[in-house]
């Protein structure tokens, strides 16, 4: 199974969604907003699909950077493909209220931390899991 993210970083800062304590899966996690690639869904198709869904974002809303090495939950062995994305600058993200509980830019630096640990405090809550990993490969360049 495969799974895409939207690394959206924008001046200095990262977002992170508290995802719906009342969803099948990863309920109430700290993460980057994405979810399920659909068969015959190509990654960039189901991370716009996404997006839209989540963020109320459309293609014109941001730009998309590149991509970040994937990873693999540990429990289910779903692969995540994180897309690096930037926002543009009258675009605001709106949560969704049935995916997302509250979402927040956090500053990079409050993820630095996660190249030597497994996981971190945020403002929203602690990031870890495949999240961490994923922003350890965005921090790479940190």
């Amino acid at each position: 199974m495969k799974a895409v993210v939207g690394v959206i970083v924008k001046d200095g800062k990262v977002l992170l969604i508290r995802r719906n304590r009342k969803l099948k899966r990863h309920a109430g996690e700290i993460g980057f907003p994405g979810g399920m690639v659909e068969r015959g869904e190509s990654l960039e198709d189901a991370l716009r699909r996404e997006i839209l869904e989540e963020l109320f974002l459309r293609p014109g809303d941001y730009t998309i950077l590149g991509r970040l090495k994937p990873t693999k939950t540990l429990l289910t062995g779903i692969t995540i493909y994180p897309f690096v994305l930037t926002l543009g600058e009258n675009a605001v993200p709106r949560p969704n209220p049935e995916e997302i509980e509250e979402l927040g830019f956090v500053p990079l630096e409050e993820l630095l931390p996660l190249k030597e640990r497994d996981s971190t405090d945020t403002p929203l809550g602690v990031v870890w899991g495949a999240t961490a990993r994923i922003a350890r490969e965005l921090l790479k360049g940190f």
